[in-house]
């Protein structure tokens, strides 16, 4: 990294001590409110509120300040609030987070969000996150019938591209409901809806899976078309 000249303003000449200095106290903050937390700070109880507010005030700027309050806002049931400080922490080319990146994707999706809304920050994490192990989450409303459903569904699934693997998940006793698991491939476009066609075929029954495939417009709104 190149050193910024002697003539350069006072705050470019000592913005890496700068950036310590707000981190350090960022993580001081966070420990001074666990330190008076009688119970640890999870997300989602009054202290997680303190640290994220007071952290948000010590350095508005920083994209982890725009993620607190995203995380705030999702709590809060904002979806608007929760996608509008995402999509300003994301804007700063933030990368680091491989968890978040999905989490939001993930949320979108969940919420129903806009399809390209969806396909861009699926990309956005496996582009900067090419090696992670998360899994996307397709719920599957009640599920295959017998092994016959099972077979159409990875059948279906096999057949789009940046699908690398996927995992058939029955309902349990923490997870309601069953759901396919995907693990997607790196550098390949991606849209979701494809997905989404592929697992509903379930929607079709033996006979008119031999003459029909689904295909998606949009999350919602899917139709069978003649193969």
């Amino acid at each position: 990294m190149a050193l910024a000249p002697d003539t350069a303003p006072w705050y470019r000449r000592f913005r890496m001590m700068i950036g310590i200095y707000l981190i350090a106290t960022a993580f001081g903050v966070r420990e001074y409110v666990v330190s008076r937390s009688t119970t640890p700070v999870g997300m989602g109880t009054e202290g997680w509120s303190r640290m994220a507010e007071v952290v948000s005030r010590i350095n508005p700027a920083d994209a982890d300040s725009e993620f607190l309050d995203a995380m705030e806002a999702m709590r809060a049931g904002d979806a608007e609030g929760f996608v509008r400080h995402m999509e300003i922490a994301l804007a700063k080319n933030v990368k680091h987070n491989d968890i978040l990146l999905h989490a939001y994707a993930q949320h979108l999706f969940t919420t129903q969000a806009d399809y390209v809304l969806v396909n861009r920050a699926l990309t956005r994490w496996r582009v900067n996150h090419p090696a992670s192990g998360e899994r996307f989450e397709i719920p599957l409303g009640a599920g295959p019938r017998d092994f016959a459903d099972e077979g159409a569904i990875r059948r279906a699934l096999q057949g789009v591209d940046w699908v690398l693997s996927h995992e058939i998940r029955r309902p349990t006793d923490a997870q309601v409901g069953w759901r396919v698991l995907i693990s997607i491939r790196p550098a390949t476009e991606i849209d979701i809806r494809q997905a989404v066609a592929a697992v509903s075929i379930l929607g079709l029954t033996p006979e008119q899976r031999l003459e029909f495939r689904v295909t998606c417009l949009t999350l919602e709104n899917c139709r069978m078309v003649p193969r």
